[in-house]
């Protein structure tokens, strides 16, 4: 495939037709369009201009959530907003799943579940979702209270759009991972490897996330350290690059077996630019509740940073 055509390209080609600025900054996203309400779900959001042409039958522009672990130095990368045209919630599919279709050719897959329908389209990390709950799948009564403010909810079809951005490795961050100087494996399932290139990144941690070049395939299910201990590098579903004076310590989640099967995970503690100030990375779960207290402490002497192991909890 061409360089200037990555998987996502559909995806991303059709926000750039429709005017949909997927790589500017939260800060930039916020100074253009504010901050508000959602009018239905309340909390804060930024709506994008989206021209009729793109969805004729929007309830909303589509928006981005405005939480405060996001950093407003990265791009959003998902975008939503409800499809309605009338009170059935089928018919709302159709409608939406027709347009999609013509934007983007044929659908991958169905991915419905037990109350739900859902069609999607997914190139690379790139994914466009369409999901609707017609009321006779629905066992309980739905409670939401979004509902209330605009019942047409109820049948609208929710459309969700992730342009899959990540951070492409610059040069300077390339060569740093050659010199990469291991401290230890963490457990990655191997089946996780083939997919890291499909796997969007989270929005709360898209600074730390790199785009996982293939010449840094060679360190999944590891973690280290550059050579001038200036970067954390870890790669488990996604490639992470943490600056090492980003880095507060470590922690280990303990939780032991109650009406599920327990087990424990190990976070890095992180400073950040946000809001939140602080974000914590998952590195790796383990099956039992004691086994990652070995590997924090070998990553805690390596790093110079302390660890911490979490009060036991049930896991419920």
């Amino acid at each position: 495939m061409a360089p200037d055509k990555p998987a996502e390209y559909p995806i991303r080609a059709l926000m750039d037709s429709s005017g949909i600025p997927w790589r500017l900054p939260r800060s930039e996203l916020a100074t253009r369009y504010g901050v508000r309400p959602h009018p239905a779900y309340g909390w804060d959001v930024i709506e994008i201009e989206t021209p009729h042409s793109f969805f004729p039958n929007l309830l909303w522009p589509l928006s981005v959530q405005a939480f405060p672990n996001f950093s407003t130095r990265m791009p959003a990368t998902e975008f939503s907003s409800h499809i309605y045209v009338d009170a059935d919630a089928r018919t709302n599919l159709s409608v939406a799943e027709k347009r999609l279709t013509d934007l983007l050719g044929q659908g991958n897959s169905h991915n419905s579940s037990s109350n739900t329908l859902v069609r999607y389209w997914k190139f690379g990390a790139a994914k466009a979702e369409l999901m609707v709950w017609p009321p006779d799948l629905q066992q309980w009564p739905m409670t939401n209270p979004a509902h209330e403010r605009e019942p047409r909810l109820k049948t609208a079809c929710h459309l969700a759009i992730n342009s899959g951005y990540r951070i492409p490795c610059s040069a300077h961050e390339l060569a740093m991972l050659q010199t990469f100087e291991l401290i230890s494996a963490i457990g990655v399932k191997e089946s996780t490897r083939s997919h890291v290139r499909d796997s969007p990144a989270h929005q709360s941690e898209l600074e730390f996330v790199r785009e996982p070049h293939s010449e840094a395939m060679n360190l999944f299910g590891l973690l280290g350290r550059s050579a001038d201990d200036a970067t954390l590098i870890f790669f488990n579903s996604q490639l992470y690059l943490v600056p090492m004076t980003d880095v507060i310590g470590f922690r280990v989640a303990r939780v032991r077996p109650a009406k599920g099967p327990g087990g424990s995970h190990l976070h890095v503690e992180c400073r950040t630019s946000c809001e939140a100030a602080t974000k914590s990375l998952l590195i790796t779960s383990a099956d039992g509740v004691e086994d990652l207290k070995r590997v924090a402490a070998k990553v805690s002497g390596a790093t110079g940073r302390p660890f911490k192991l979490d009060d036991y909890q049930d896991d419920s």
